[in-house]
Order: structure tokens, then C-alpha cells, then sequence
């Protein structure tokens, strides 16, 4: 990641490369953890900034889009020889070559390459043969895994998409959050770049601890903190609301409903099964049958409004952003959550969402009133990556015509390093009734460059 400086003195980056395939997300992992230690210093902003990294996902990108390796990286440096090696190793264990992959290992290992690209084999390859399957918390009784709200005139609480990156901006933002009061806090998911022990620690944990310490903290599983096989994630969980004065508002599962008697919020885990590592395409992520049945319960039996939570969207406006189908072309849609969730849509208030590093609020589309995405929190986007470039195909495979972004409120702003402002929602539920006004959500911008105070985006009633 190539930095500058804003007028204000801060280091701008100018590209953060995330993949979603665990074995290239666990690869960048590994680097950072052998450049941090070099370095004498977690933070992730520096691994992402470093000549290594930045040669690294050059060099995958190129293998990844069937093309030539650049002969210059995104800062404008030489590729090097064993940063191609190193992306050309990821590419051949994701196509499992393994001849390949063998051989570029050998000559990793017993080349004359820095010993930064070994150290970081040999992360990779421990982390490797330690994986174990996926972990996932599945509930015995439909009464499980539903934590009781508070019945209170007020609640107040802050909502963040795409947070655990470790970066400066991450703190700041959070900072902001807090100045709003929030009773309580949840996270859409995603702890980069692969939700190892250390990531969930250094990106998530010790921020929580410090900026957000008394109030009750959730997480959903999104699908880079299932890259690591989601151990990680639930000792993550153990740790967040242990408190005596909070415990209980525990966490126990990747799918919760925070309920009182006219509100529920029900999250779920569609990291699960965000993608196979060894396509090289997306996939369309889905919901465990038992938990579809869990979410059907609460959704069929609740009399009050219901407020949707996933860290993957339900629709985009970017095609592609949410899968491939069988046909290997983009889908507007989900078709997978979409069957489960289809007969309730007129249960649900709103359904906010991440993954996408951007705030999109849609018109109403397949029956959903309120569809929000707010996956802005952390992650830098420039201009020139295009983000809000919505796309007309005329062959996209969908059901029905792409969702339409709601006019007017089409993208965050720029700032003066053309880099778009971080967002954040803050929801305050109330209880309904005489002079008391309805529940609503605001949403923030926030100038992560120059660091001025948060400004309000729009606000709507729920």
C-alpha cells in the first residue's frame, strides 16, 4: 500500500488488497506477522504499506486475472523475483498444482531469497497443517442464542461493517462512534487479513478494550475471519461481554437474536460458506438448514419490528458483488438467502449489511423495503477503483433487473486525496407509543484523512 501525506500530516494509503480466498488472505497474514516482528510493531497498516506486501499482491492480482505479472508494483517499484515466486506458490496451492507448488517451495526454501519470504512459508505451511474443518455453533433448542434487550424508553446502538483492519483509521472511526453514547455495539464482521489469534487481538480485541469498554460488543462472522478455520472467531467471542456487569449479553454463536418486546435484531453467519479455497471464482454464500430454520422461528413468531444483520449482502447494484450462479455469470441477487427470507420480507424493518467497502442505501427491491449497506468502516477505497460504478449488462443473470441505488444518496464523499470517507449507522430503538419519537437510524460520514468530527450522511425512521 503506497502512502502519502494529507495536508494534515497523516499517511494516506492509496490501495489496501484484500482477497476473498483463504489461502491468499492467510499467504498475506503470514507476511505481516514476519514484518511486523521486523518492524517491532503489530500494526497492520505497515505490513499493508510495505515494499513486500505491496510486490506480493501485484504479482497474485496478475495471476489471479490470467495475466502478465507487472514488471512495476501499484507504488511504481520493481516486482521482485521472490515476491513473483511467492504469488505464483499461493496461485498453484489454490489450483492445487502441487507439483508446482512444490517445487516453488524448494526453491523458496533453498534459494537466495530474503529470508522474510521463508519466514513467511513457514507460517504459512505451520498454519496449513494445523487447519482443522470450519468451527460452527449450531443451537440444540430454537430458544437458543436469543439474548434479552433491555425494556428501556431508549437504546441506542452503534453499527460498523468491515472494521478490523488495525488501521489508525479503524481507532479513529470507532472514537467517533463512541462520542454518539451507544448502549451497545456490533460489528457486520471481517477481521483482516485471515482472523488469526493475532488479528482478532491487535485489529479487534485490544481496540474494543480500549475505546469501547463497558458496554456490550458483538461480531458477526464474515468470510475473512473465517479464512483461519473460525476458531479463532468463537475464542474471540469468549472474550467480548465476559464482565460480570455483562455477561449477560454473551455472545455464544455466529447467529444471535438481541430481542425485547417490540424490537428484535437477528444476525447471522454467512461467512460459513462464503467460497470454496480452491475456486477461483466467487460462490454464493448460504445458511446452514438448521440455522435458516433458527432465523424462520424468530422471524414467523415475533409480533414486534424486525432489523436484519449480515456481514454478506442480499443484493448489489455491482453484479458480481454477490457471486457467481451456475451459469458463471454475475447475479444481482442471492438467490440462496433470498429463498429463506423471501416469505418474511414484509417482517423485516430494515437489513443492513457489509462486505462491499461502501455505503449504498437502495430503493425497495425483492420485497425488502430497507436494504443498506455500510462496509465503510476501515477499509480505504479510492476514486480510481470506482467503487460506486454501478454496471448496466444486459446478459447479467438475475431474476429480476439490478437493484437501484436510492436517488441522491449515491456515495460517500471524497477527500482531498481522493480517497472516500468511512461510514457508521447509530440506531436508536424506542419504544412506541404517545409523544415518543419513532425509532430511526442515522448514518455517518467520516473524513478519515483529515479527521475532522463525523457529520450525518441521512437519517431515516425504522
Amino acid at each position: 500500500m503506497k502512502f502519502g501525506l494529507s495536508p494534515g500530516g497523516h499517511p494516506v494509503p492509496n490501495s489496501f488488497v484484500t482477497y476473498r480466498n483463504p489461502y491468499a488472505s492467510v499467504w498475506q497474514s503470514a507476511m505481516h506477522r514476519v514484518l511486523a516482528a521486523r518492524r517491532a510493531t503489530a500494526r497492520l497498516d505497515l505490513s499493508a504499506s510495505q515494499p513486500e506486501m505491496s510486490q506480493f499482491t501485484t504479482a497474485f492480482s496478475a495471476f489471479q486475472s490470467n495475466k502478465l505479472v507487472p514488471t512495476v508494483d501499484r507504488m511504481g517499484a520493481p516486482v521482485g523475483h521472490c515476491a513473483k515466486l511467492a504469488a505464483e506458490f499461493v496461485w498453484a496451492e489454490i489450483k492445487r498444482d502441487h507439483a508446482r507448488a512444490d517445487a516453488i517451495r524448494t526453491e523458496l526454501q533453498d534459494g537466495t531469497c530474503d529470508p522474510l519470504w521463508t519466514e513467511a512459508l513457514a507460517t504459512y505451511l505451520a498454519w496449513k497443517g494445523s487447519f482443522k474443518p470450519a468451527s460452527y455453533v449450531k443451537h440444540s433448542n430454537l430458544s437458543d442464542f436469543v439474548i434479552s434487550l433491555p425494556e428501556k424508553p431508549e437504546i441506542v446502538i452503534g453499527l460498523i461493517g468491515d472494521w478490523g483492519t488495525g488501521l489508525d483509521d479503524s481507532r479513529w472511526l470507532l472514537a467517533e462512534v463512541m462520542k454518539k453514547r451507544p448502549d451497545m455495539l456490533i460489528h457486520l464482521g471481517d477481521i483482516y487479513y485471515s482472523g488469526l489469534s493475532w488479528e482478532d487481538t491487535d485489529n479487534f480485541l485490544s481496540l474494543i478494550q480500549s475505546l469501547a469498554p463497558n458496554i456490550p460488543v458483538y461480531t458477526l462472522s464474515g468470510n475473512h475471519d473465517r479464512y483461519s478455520g473460525g476458531s479463532f472467531y468463537y475464542q474471540l467471542l469468549g472474550e467480548l461481554n465476559k464482565s460480570p456487569s455483562l455477561s449477560a449479553y454473551q455472545q455464544q454463536a455466529s447467529y444471535f437474536c438481541l430481542r425485547n418486546k417490540n424490537w428484535q435484531i437477528i444476525a447471522m453467519d454467512t461467512g460459513l460458506h462464503d467460497c470454496d479455497p480452491f475456486t477461483v471464482t466467487t460462490n454464493i454464500t448460504y445458511l446452514e438448514d438448521s440455522e435458516a430454520d433458527w432465523h424462520a422461528d424468530k422471524l414467523r413468531n415475533f409480533g414486534g419490528q424486525t432489523i436484519m444483520l449480515s456481514h454478506h449482502q442480499l443484493f448489489t447494484a455491482f453484479g458480481d458483488g454477490v457471486g457467481k450462479g451456475a451459469s458463471g455469470k454475475a447475479l444481482a441477487y442471492n438467490p440462496r438467502l433470498y429463498s429463506v427470507f423471501e416469505p418474511f420480507m414484509d417482517k423485516i424493518a430494515v437489513w443492513l449489511w457489509g462486505h462491499e467497502h461502501n455505503f449504498e442505501a437502495y430503493d425497495p427491491y425483492i420485497g425488502l423495503d430497507k436494504g443498506r449497506c455500510i462496509g465503510a468502516a476501515a477499509i480505504p477505497v479510492l476514486q480510481e477503483q470506482n467503487p460506486y460504478g454501478q454496471i448496466s449488462d444486459p446478459d447479467l443473470q438475475a431474476q429480476r433487473a439490478l437493484p437501484t441505488l436510492r436517488k441522491g444518496i449515491l456515495e460517500l464523499s471524497l477527500n482531498k486525496d481522493n480517497v472516500y470517507f468511512h461510514d457508521y449507522a447509530i440506531m436508536t430503538l424506542r419504544q412506541p407509543g404517545g409523544t415518543t419519537p419513532p425509532s430511526d437510524i442515522r448514518y455517518y460520514e467520516a473524513d478519515s484523512v483529515n479527521r475532522g468530527a463525523s457529520e450525518l450522511t441521512f437519517g431515516e425512521t425504522i
